[in-house]
């Protein structure tokens, strides 16, 4: 009669680890897939919610999460186009710029959107995608896009010329002196 094999504890408790481990892998891919980021590496862009200081309104603002404190770049303005809540849109325009830090993010610009020309879009250039840029907000088709571009930027040229950088009505507006830690 064939004898049946004991395990020891241990031997328990280590395959117990083992699958542990292979689980946490496999959760940690999983989402990061179904997310289109590595969750193990920290976000440069998220969402907050701030007064703005001359209305008293409640403005949606994506902050740049940099080598100091996290700093404002783009509030979310009326003007896109969809039936998105502020919010959501703050969201998916971080999570757009955060996928484009690998391919080196390098500025922010407006032109007419390829699939409605009659339409201007907000996109973000970078260094090794060339080509055209990548969208990050479509405007509805009475918006003004140089206001537009001004308004939605404001955080971030403010915060640019507090630096000294050259950022004033610049389009395209170069965002490599404020992703580019600074030099001792």
């Amino acid at each position: 009669m064939a004898k049946l094999m004991m395990l020891e504890p241990y031997q328990l408790l280590l395959g117990g680890v083992v699958a542990i481990a292979f689980l946490t892998v496999g959760l940690t891919v999983g989402v990061s897939n179904a997310l289109g980021r590595n969750i193990l590496k920290p976000r440069q862009f998220t969402c907050q919610p701030v007064i703005e200081p001359q209305t008293g309104e409640l403005m949606w603002t994506v902050f740049h999460q940099g080598q100091g404190q996290p700093q404002p770049w783009l509030q979310m303005v009326p003007g896109m186009e969809g039936d998105v809540s502020p919010k959501s849109r703050c969201e998916q325009v971080a999570q757009r710029l955060d996928s484009l830090v690998p391919q080196q993010l390098r500025a922010l610009t407006y032109q007419p959107n390829p699939a409605t020309p009659e339409r201007e879009a907000i996109c973000a250039l970078t260094q090794t995608k060339g080509g055209p840029c990548t969208t990050l907000l479509i405007l509805k088709p009475e918006t003004d896009p140089t206001q537009f571009f001004a308004d939605l930027t404001l955080p971030l040229r403010q915060w640019g010329e507090g630096m000294q950088l050259e950022t004033a009505n610049q389009v395209p507006l170069d965002l490599q002196p404020l992703l580019e830690p600074a030099s001792p």
